[in-house]
């Protein structure tokens, strides 16, 4: 029996991706697993960011040695890709109620909780893009529910894409947020609140509409913020797909 090696087979030209390659088989007798040492990269990650994760740090967390990390992850790269991809959501399954819309919002929503959960993912997937199998299967259940729902191929892809930008981009921004509260040691009302000050010398040649916006956007939750905005995208996608008709 083996076990499949990160090690590229390729001699030459640049790495690339760790799924572009082929891979080389690998005894299996050996005292870490790939799946090991990618959930030990994840603890790292989740309790520090990306800064946290050195490969000499991994090695310690599997009582091991830094080269015996290499036959499974040959680069610190190829880790953190295998990561974005291990913690991907499942992929959506139809609710079979024909009601795509809902559908549609539950696999979003399932994707921003893992992007908040894991927010080293925001970071990492600028120069990582999602490509791994989980991933793709996410993308491929989503894909069915458009279809389902009678999407062309060219509302599919407008209506795809805003999905994910929508998602990722909201998950940034209340990433950011969290974050700064995290740094102050204060809720995100609290540090909203200090903003006044600023605010009212920062928008005073703007509508008095973008303090209000401000401060009504601290009040809320995350959960309520990034619902709103999504109805209001599917409504939009709706509007779009009744143009078929």
């Amino acid at each position: 029996m083996t076990e499949t090696s990160g090690r590229d087979t390729t001699p030459n030209g640049p790495p690339g991706s760790i799924w572009l390659r082929e891979l080389k088989q690998r005894p299996a007798k050996q005292p870490l697993s790939r799946e090991q040492i990618v959930r030990a990269a994840v603890r790292l990650l989740d309790e520090g960011g990306v800064r946290n994760l050195r490969m000499r740090q991994l090695a310690d967390s599997l009582n091991s040695a830094p080269m015996s990390l290499y036959w499974h992850v040959p680069t610190k790269d190829d880790l953190l890709e295998l990561a974005i991809d291990a913690v991907f959501p499942d992929p959506p399954t139809p609710s079979g109620s024909g009601n795509w819309r809902a559908d549609i919002q539950t696999c979003a929503t399932d994707l921003f909780d893992v992007l908040l959960e894991h927010s080293w993912m925001i970071e990492l997937m600028g120069g990582h893009p999602p490509v791994g199998p989980r991933a793709l299967a996410h993308t491929s259940a989503i894909i069915e529910i458009l279809e389902q729902a009678r999407f062309s191929p060219r509302q599919l892809d407008s209506a795809l894409s805003a999905i994910y930008y929508y998602t990722v981009g909201a998950a940034l921004s209340e990433a950011s947020w969290q974050a700064m509260a995290r740094q102050s040691a204060e809720s995100e009302e609290e540090w909203a609140s200090r903003l006044g000050p600023y605010l009212s010398t920062a928008t005073q040649d703007h509508p008095e509409s973008l303090t209000d916006y401000v401060k009504r956007s601290a009040s809320s939750s995350t959960g309520q913020r990034f619902r709103d905005g999504l109805e209001c995208m599917v409504s939009g996608m709706d509007q779009m797909r009744s143009m078929n008709s």
